[in-house]
C-alpha cells in the first residue's frame, strides 16, 4: 500500500538557473520550467529534488549575500571585487611606504608656497611652465638678473624647508 504524503513531509527543491551553457541531463529535461528568485535576482530554473541537508548547503550562501545586501546595500564593493570588475592590478615594484612620503612632500610643498608672496609663487609658475627669466621679469616688472636671484633664493628656501624629505 502506498503511503500518502503526511502535512509534517516536506520536500525540498534546489533551483538550478536555466542559461545557454546549463547542461540538463535526460531524467530532467520534462521538468517545468518557472520564474523562482535565486538571492535577489528573478531567473528561469528548474527544481531539483534534494534532501534537506543539501538544501541547506546550497541555500545558505544565498541567504547570507542577501543578508549581508540588506545590511549594506548594493554600494558595498570589496577590494576582490573592484580589482576584477576593473581590473586593477597593484604594480609588482609598488613601495607604499614611498608613495606615503611622497604625498606629504606634496602637502609640505603646497603649505610652504601657499605661504609665499604672490610675485613670488608667480614667478615659480612662470618658471615651471617654460617662460624664460626674461619674459617672467616682464610680467612681474623685474630685470632678468633679479629674478635670476630671486629664483635661487626661493630654490634654497624651500629646499631649507622641505629638507626633512630627502
Amino acid at each position: 500500500m502506498d503511503k500518502k504524503q503526511t502535512s509534517n513531509e516536506k520536500h525540498f527543491y534546489i533551483p538550478l538557473e536555466l542559461t545557454s551553457e546549463t547542461v540538463i541531463t535526460a531524467e530532467y529535461k520534462d521538468c517545468e520550467v518557472r520564474w523562482s528568485k535565486i538571492g535577489c535576482r528573478k531567473v528561469r530554473t528548474i527544481l531539483i529534488p534534494a534532501t534537506k541537508e543539501q538544501y541547506y548547503e546550497f541555500m545558505r550562501p544565498l541567504w547570507r549575500e542577501d543578508k549581508r545586501q540588506q545590511r549594506h546595500g548594493a554600494d558595498e564593493v570589496s577590494a576582490d571585487k573592484a580589482r576584477d570588475d576593473y581590473e586593477l592590478e597593484v604594480p609588482d615594484d609598488f613601495n607604499l611606504e614611498e608613495e606615503v612620503v611622497k604625498k606629504e612632500l606634496l602637502a609640505a610643498l603646497r603649505h610652504e608656497l601657499a605661504a609665499l608672496q604672490d610675485i613670488d609663487r608667480t614667478i615659480l609658475l612662470m618658471l615651471a611652465d617654460g617662460s624664460s627669466e626674461a619674459a617672467t621679469g616682464k610680467a612681474v616688472g623685474l630685470s632678468q638678473k633679479a629674478v635670476n636671484k630671486r629664483k635661487h633664493k626661493l630654490y634654497a628656501l624651500l629646499k631649507e624647508h622641505l629638507k626633512d624629505f630627502r
